[in-house]
């Protein structure tokens, strides 16, 4: 289970490309329509380059009552490359470098590696992870219907809330998926995906957010000891 917390978190900080001319069904909220709330986060997510965020990501399980909450920092570079550290209990630092996905067991002296590339040794999720960042204008349109539910107002501010749902004709583990647009900042500060027909919930919720920061590309180069494991559980 634990292999796929990486790539639901990848999917919150790409911060969707859709179209705002797609399949759209809403009524309008407050002062935005879905369509003008869509082009801002378009436009934001353009001039967006580097992000920097404290994150709280919990995973509940509603058959089993468990809830497991995981609290971190993460640093984020277009395209396609995170660095994720998540702080003790869990002790884990999750690194995707734009080929491979790694998640470094610290305690354990273990990194798990995955090959980006390839549907067969992907880890479960990675269409997710996909949607954010290579998923095309006419993907998106074709793949999900989106909503926009209502507006919250929030002492940082309004927050637009975004349902997409998958089509029948497209296949993905997760059956919905919630998001919580900023205005002003015009990108997701928080995320809900459903799994199972709601049975296991996903949480992440960003904060502290700050924009184009400079961050090095070495950042998301892990530097090993030389006593860690190296396993690739796909191949």
């Amino acid at each position: 289970m634990r292999k796929i917390f990486y790539i639901i978190i990848a999917f919150a900080f790409s911060s969707l490309i859709l179209n705002p001319t797609g399949s759209f069904c809403s009524d309008n909220v407050g002062n935005y329509d879905l369509e003008e709330i869509l082009k801002k986060v378009e436009e934001a997510n353009s001039k967006l380059k580097t992000m920097e965020a404290d994150i709280k990501y919990s995973r509940a399980i509603s058959l089993l009552d468990s809830e497991e909450v995981s609290i971190g920092f993460l640093q984020y570079k277009k395209p396609k490359k995170i660095n994720l550290n998540f702080f003790p209990p869990r002790n884990e630092i999750n690194v995707i470098d734009g080929s491979y996905v790694w998640i470094y067991h610290i305690k354990e002296k273990q990194v798990e590696k995955y090959e980006m590339n390839s549907d067969m040794d992907s880890p479960q999720g990675m269409d997710i992870f996909e949607l954010g960042y290579e998923y095309t204008v006419e993907k998106v349109k074709e793949n999900y219907e989106i909503m926009l539910l209502d507006d919250i107002s929030t002492e940082e501010g309004t927050l637009f809330h975004i349902e997409l749902i998958p089509k029948e004709t497209f296949e993905s583990e997760y059956d919905r998926t919630l998001l919580w647009i900023k205005e002003g900042l015009w990108l997701p500060v928080q995320y809900q995906l459903f799994e199972s027909e709601g049975e296991i919930i996903n949480t992440i919720e960003l904060s502290n957010i700050q924009i184009n920061t400079e961050i090095p590309d070495t950042l998301f180069v892990l530097d090993l000891p030389d006593d860690v494991d190296v396993i690739e559980p796909f191949k």
